[in-house]
């Protein structure tokens, strides 16, 4: 059995798998809609698809959502005053950002 202690080696592997993932990348959705040119980016070493959605917890509507591709992702939760970012990080398949498919909640 061969061990990846090659680096070289190491980073083909890396190309055969992350190195493909396609994530949605867009600084603003308004009404389910990207307001900029809505566009993809692919993930590089050490990156995820990221999905930041801010909002008032006391309405049900979000206040803003962004995405994109992000070097060392943290799926978080925080508050501050009366508004709540959540981060939600992945890469298992291509476009697992996307704002509009349902994920289950952080834990």
């Amino acid at each position: 059995v061969k061990s990846f202690t090659n680096p070289k080696a190491r980073i083909g592997l890396f190309w055969l798998t992350a190195g493909t993932i396609q994530c949605k990348q867009c600084l603003f959705y308004k009404d389910g809609k990207c307001e900029e040119a809505e566009q993809t980016c692919t993930l590089k070493e050490d990156e995820s698809c990221m999905i930041q959605t801010i909002f008032f917890p006391f309405i049900t509507t979000y206040e803003k959502i962004q995405t994109g591709c992000e070097i060392n992702c943290k799926n978080s939760e925080k508050s501050s005053g009366t508004q709540k970012t959540l981060t939600y990080c992945c890469k298992h398949r291509n476009f697992c950002n996307d704002p509009f498919i349902p994920r289950s909640p952080l834990r």
